[in-house]
């Protein structure tokens, strides 16, 4: 040692050097010891918190309401938990018989105080004020809609909507095209969760007059919140000759043999995704009349605009495999021939697609 401490001034530093690095790293791993100690802590307290609030809350749904006392600091995490979890699984009148065990354990000012911490903290008191369907709570809650965490938005905008569909929907509706970071699956959640009708009448309202992207993701949205709305605003939109993506994904709607005839206009659109839409559209819809209009479209340049013909004559009334082997053998196009051969071996495969 003292030989080090001695010796030359390159290999003391070096030394020291040393002695401070395995000291710093001694001292970061204890402090990573220690928060994750402290995080197992807490999530051990909250899990019992949260057992704790779910029997209490099964006992005022019972109608043997506990006694309880208003909720610290400690409580509200596990409280929130509990509160959340039991109301994903309540009917709307049983969700409100908890608004007095809300009351009473100061629901409103704990879920506050997680207004301003971590996001999922701060998710978890939205989802909570909004089961209480309080209308004094919604401005507040309005804020939310705009957060740039895609989770604490779209838990606004699902709370807002307990609390007050239509102006919730006249908020979430002419966000949703701009809000490319929302999970489709949640907005699609938060609008068929909607009853009294204002999604679809926001939805129409919007799509009417959007651009051609914002028109293609609401109409699809529309016809899962409200088809029969939906079928109408789709024949709007194709007698109106809008954009082609848009024209595209209206005929994927389609399925009403009233509308047959909206169908056969575009099998001779110079966009081959519109030609090919049109014939899907009328194997799901076509008469046996539609035959001779479906087979110039087997050797058409497109190979999928092919594809999609030769399915739809496939199943298109009084047709069958028979029949298509039939136009087959009378086809002088190789491509067509090829395409009859390759639906023929899936629909003997039982393929679908």
């Amino acid at each position: 040692m003292d030989s080090l401490l001695h010796g030359s001034p390159v290999v003391v530093i070096a030394f020291w050097v040393a002695v401070l690095t395995i000291t710093m790293s001694c001292l970061l791993l204890a402090g990573v010891v220690l928060l994750r100690m402290r995080a197992l802590r807490r999530e051990r307290r909250d899990l019992r918190e949260r057992e704790h609030w779910t029997q209490v809350l099964k006992q005022e749904l019972a109608g043997a309401p506990p006694p309880v006392r208003r909720l610290d600091a400690r409580q509200a995490h596990g409280f929130i938990e509990a509160w959340n979890t039991v109301h994903e699984s309540l009917p709307e009148a049983d969700s409100r018989r908890l608004a007095a065990l809300g009351e009473r354990v100061g629901l409103v000012d704990a879920a506050r105080r997680q207004l301003d911490g971590r996001y999922h903290d701060r998710a978890m008191a939205i989802i909570a004020l909004g089961h209480l369907r309080d209308p004094q709570l919604f401005d507040e809650l309005s804020g939310f809609l705009e957060n740039p965490s895609p989770i604490v938005s779209l838990c606004a905008a699902r709370a807002l909507a307990q609390i007050d569909p239509p102006r919730a929907m006249a908020l979430f509706v002419p966000m949703i095209a701009s809000r490319e970071d929302w999970f489709p699956g949640s907005v699609a959640r938060i609008l068929t969760d909607n009853h009294d009708g204002s999604a679809a009448r926001e939805l129409s309202s919007v799509l009417m007059r959007a651009n051609a992207d914002t028109a293609a993701t609401l109409v699809r949205l529309l016809a899962r919140v409200a088809p029969a709305q939906a079928a109408g605003v789709v024949r709007q939109l194709l007698d109106a000759k809008v954009d082609d993506h848009v024209i595209s994904v209206c005929l994927q709607l389609l399925d009403d043999p009233q509308d047959r005839e909206r169908a056969r206009r575009f099998l001779d659109s110079p966009r081959w995704h519109v030609r090919m839409h049109a014939a899907a559209a009328l194997g799901r819809m076509g008469d046996p009349g539609d035959r001779s209009l479906l087979e110039p479209l087997l050797s058409d340049s497109v190979w999928w605009v092919r594809y999609r013909t030769a399915q739809a004559l496939l199943v298109l009334p009084g047709m069958g495999a028979q029949a298509l082997l039939q136009i087959k053998e009378r086809l002088a196009d190789a491509y067509g021939r090829d395409i009859i051969d390759h639906v023929l071996s899936e629909h003997r495969l039982g393929i679908t697609s």
